[in-house]
């Protein structure tokens, strides 16, 4: 069971993470800023770029990790073989079976597109299977090839000006409506289906794939075939009101834990993916008297080694197959990220926005490119308190629920972390929920939707809502030149 549904483990879980000195120069009133430069360790590797194969540092990173094996002290082949890794490492976790993930791209053109590119992902041009960048090999599902969730399935992307950025969060990935082509879709098409056990949003959600499947009866008879080596397996099975989540998702968002994942703490949430640029490491965070990373919205997980073991665990991995030094040259490689400049310097790093940033904001967010110290209580922040039972579980016992584990060290922490704050320009979810569509609708600038529905809400961290129109204007402008 565990393996034949880790496909959905390890997406959930791949999507929702320095030994150096403390970066923030002081500023003119003595204090440290915390959006001063980094100095730039990413040893010449290409990580933004309009040229997607320069990204992929022409065709380099396939020998990587073999090339850095054969020079260990060469710290830019260690690089190197770290962003091999987020491009291409699978950890060992089953995917999705790799039958109903060609068959869903060759049947459905117009509404999934080679590499799932009209769901947001972004086609692997080295792949002769056209499969999106981020879904590497993974584990076998008995004799079936999978192609697994990778780091880039989430945190690669595309900007706003047409550049590639390693480590952006993918606002555009339709992650529910993927997997409910993947998993209802074909259920539905099983003889002795019946309609009535699937939730209408997600039925509305397929529908155009189903009319096209109507108006072609091949690609049913394709589908036959994908579903064959997957006889005597598991399918993956939601509940009609699991389904309803999956099908109101936004892009760029998804819950961490739910059917069909094994662990699933049977709490709905809702996580933005996040930007994995400017990721301070355990020394800058510890000169900064930060004691843990707080990786996820929680911050429940103290450090990005437990993030990736725990995405091994619950993927379907082996943990004993990644010791820590396994994960180095990836970690090594994601504290070298660095957020992608403006494409223009019309938003500039004005006086006026400096001095409202230091006078409302950087209370919260004075530590490393703008991220907090420590985690907050909802009603301290206002926003939308449905994470608060996330791993929980629904009797909110307050410890892990449901079987799940952490990683020694982590907690539930029943709060909300504050983020890091650079690449801003670049994003189009904000607030943990993603709920909120531009920097104009956090500081009340233009109207935010109105959503009050739990796990979606829209409302709270009116913060800066109350300054003059001149002075939000001008942080935000602040905010967008880093």
């Amino acid at each position: 069971m565990r393996e034949s549904i880790a496909w959905i483990a390890a997406a959930l879980a791949a999507c929702g993470t320095s030994g150096s000195p403390p970066t923030g120069a002081p500023d003119a009133g003595g204090a440290s800023d915390p959006f001063a430069a980094q100095p730039d360790t990413g040893e010449g590797l290409t990580d933004v770029s309009a040229d997607l194969d320069a990204v992929l540092e022409h065709g380099a990173l396939a020998t990587a990790c073999a090339d850095y094996a054969k020079a260990p002290a060469d710290r830019r082949l260690r690089l190197l073989c770290g962003k091999a890794m987020f491009f291409d490492e699978g950890f060992g976790t089953a995917g999705v079976p790799k039958p109903l993930l060609t068959w869903a791209m060759s049947s459905f053109p117009d509404e999934v597109g080679p590499g799932f590119t009209k769901l947001g992902l972004i086609e692997d041009p080295r792949s002769s299977e056209h499969v999106p960048l981020g879904f590497p090999p993974g584990a076998k599902l008995g004799s079936v090839d999978t192609f697994a969730f990778g780091c880039a399935s989430c945190h690669f992307a595309r900007l706003p000006d047409g550049r590639y950025a390693v480590g952006a969060p993918n606002h555009a990935f339709e992650y529910g409506r993927m997997n409910l082509i993947l998993a209802v879709l074909p259920a539905l098409s099983i003889p002795g289906a019946n309609e009535g056990d699937h939730d209408p949003d997600a039925l509305a959600a397929i529908q155009p794939l189903r009319d096209r499947m109507k108006a072609d009866p091949a690609i049913g008879q394709a589908l036959l075939g994908a579903l064959l080596p997957l006889l005597g397996g598991t399918m993956p099975v939601f509940s009609k009101e699991n389904e309803h989540w999956y099908a109101r998702w936004r892009s760029g968002t998804m819950d961490f834990l739910i059917q069909p994942l094994p662990l699933d703490d049977r709490v709905h949430t809702v996580s933005k993916i996040s930007a994995l640029w400017g990721m301070p490491d355990a020394a800058e965070r510890e000169a900064h008297g930060i004691g843990s990373a707080m990786i996820g919205w929680t911050g429940s997980t103290v450090s990005e080694r437990n993030f990736l073991a725990g995405f091994v665990d619950i993927g379907g991995g082996v943990p004993a197959d990644w010791p820590d030094d396994r994960f180095g040259p990836l970690l090594d490689y994601l504290y070298s990220l660095r957020a992608p400049a403006p494409p223009s310097s019309s938003a500039s790093d004005s006086t006026q926005g400096r001095a409202v940033y230091v006078a409302h904001c950087e209370s919260c967010h004075g530590g490393p490119r703008g991220m907090g110290d420590h985690v907050y209580t909802y009603e301290e922040i206002g926003t939308d308190d449905a994470m608060r039972w996330w791993a929980d579980g629904p009797d909110h016992d307050g410890g892990p629920c449901c079987g799940i584990a952490f990683q020694p060290g982590d907690l539930l922490t029943h709060g909300i972390k504050s983020p890091r704050l650079v690449g801003l320009w670049a994003m189009t979810r904000f607030l943990h929920d993603g709920a909120i569509d531009s920097l104009e609708q956090l500081l009340c600038l233009t109207p935010r939707r109105g959503v009050a529905d739990p796990a979606f809400g829209d409302g709270g961290h009116t913060f800066g809502c109350d300054l003059p129109t001149a002075d939000r204007e001008a942080v935000l402008a602040y905010l967008r030149a880093h």
